[in-house]
């Protein structure tokens, strides 16, 4: 039996090191659609849409920039504006201000091919303030300085957020630092003393926190976007198209991608102090 298992073992052994072939797979070249990229906030102009062409899925090559579209923006208050592209493929507003409660259209005249989207500004709570706190010896952290946000959320269930952190300056844009989340389970409490970095602050480091508001769509396409970018692995599932609101007009005309929303913002910074 000893024997057998022996052989066993090496039978498989060779089978496993020999499927070291290479599979090359011809891959169909996509047609392009138009990519979306852009929002509209509650703060201070100009706000900036940047309209790209998708392109093969394993290229290294930069997207190619849409330039010679004609963009306007609406209001639900009957202000609409001409956006002005000051980059290749970047478009940027120069009057329009962004409110709670207002919804806008953006309109996408590209070549013969109109695209339109629909968003709105949702309301966001403040940010009461964030705090410092040390920890030493504590089990499951490492000694050093660590930021908490301490915030209300508002009452009445339907409200969705994503925090973005910036540490020293920089903004913590790694797949796993996408933060969305919905008040099903916290609906009009308040929220506090939650730890903004995974890792120990020094004395002298700064943290900025956004907390953005998000149409409830906008908070499924960050989550379907979130799957995707870490839908990596062995048993991995296959890649699905992310959804977005940017509709071609014509049912038969080309699709796009990507999304332009509406937030309310609102930030708070910290320093470590000694």
């Amino acid at each position: 039996m000893k024997r057998f298992s022996f052989f066993f073992a090496l039978l498989m052994a060779g089978l496993l090191t020999s499927c070291t072939d290479v599979v090359d797979v011809d891959l169909p070249e996509p047609e392009p659609q138009l990519a979306v990229e852009g929002n509209i906030t509650d703060q201070p102009g100009p706000y900036t849409i940047r309209l790209t062409r998708t392109g093969a899925y394993f290229t290294k090559d930069e997207l190619p920039a849409v330039r010679g579209a004609q963009l306007t923006l609406a209001d639900n208050e009957g202000t609409t504006e001409t956006l002005r592209e000051t980059a290749p493929g970047v478009y940027q507003t120069s009057q329009i201000r962004g409110k709670i409660g207002n919804h806008y259209t953006l309109t996408i005249q590209d070549g013969d091919q109109q695209y339109r989207a629909l968003t709105e500004i949702k309301r966001t709570p403040g940010i009461d303030r964030l705090e410092q706190q040390i920890k030493t010896n504590e089990p499951g952290w490492d000694d050093g300085y660590y930021a908490l946000y301490n915030g209300p959320e508002l009452p009445g269930v339907g409200d969705y957020y994503r925090f973005k952190i910036w540490l020293n300056g920089e903004l913590q844009n790694d797949p796993d630092d996408l933060v969305v989340r919905d008040d099903a389970l916290v609906d009009g409490n308040y929220i506090g003393d939650i730890e903004l970095n995974g890792k120990p602050l020094q004395v002298g480091d700064s943290v900025r926190v956004q907390l953005l508001s998000l149409p409830r769509d906008y908070y499924y396409f960050l989550n379907e976007m979130y799957t995707q970018i870490n839908n990596v692995g062995l048993f991995s599932s296959p890649p699905a198209n992310v959804r977005t609101n940017v509709l071609n007009l014509s049912a038969t005309g080309p699709k796009a991608v990507g999304y332009f929303a509406g937030t309310a913002v609102r930030s708070a910074r910290l320093t470590i102090q000694p």
